[in-house]
């Protein structure tokens, strides 16, 4: 499977059907089919599989996050909701939350940034320990 850029070569999409494509595995609790990069407009889109199980601990997403579940269960703590199959979820730029998938989950997710850092993660002492950014999805792309 291959990416193709457009004619600005700002827009990198995945080409052929993402049903076709396999999963890249991020780490032990995560897998993604990455369908688009904008790197100029800081935007990602992608299927995430995340195990059930998993918890998230605190994070923040450092721009606006589209998010519809197509399989699974995930409980955002932070506002003591649960989505699931047909549900939709809005996380604003710097919404604090915690998040557990209580079963594989499977979903699809629309990063739109103003930088190219997407997400950070905090430790027990709320200090940034990690992050997501448009540039660690690209390996995924090419997958």
């Amino acid at each position: 499977m291959s990416a193709v850029l457009n004619d600005g070569g700002e827009i990198k999409i995945s080409a052929g059907m993402a049903s076709q494509k396999s999963w890249f595995e991020l780490d032990e609790n995560f897998s993604v089919k990455v369908l688009s990069i904008d790197e100029a407009k800081h935007s990602v889109e992608a299927l995430f599989k995340i195990k059930g199980g998993y918890r998230s601990g605190k994070h923040k997403h450092t721009c606006e996050t589209h998010i519809y579940i197509v399989e699974g269960k995930v409980c955002n703590h932070a506002i003591g909701c649960t989505f699931g199959p047909g549900d939709y979820c809005f996380q604003a730029d710097n919404d604090i939350h915690d998040e557990e998938f209580m079963e594989d989950t499977v979903a699809y997710v629309s990063y739109r940034g103003n930088s190219e850092q997407l997400v950070e993660f905090y430790d027990d002492d709320e200090k940034v320990c990690g992050h997501f950014s448009v540039k660690d999805f690209l390996p995924a792309l090419n997958a």
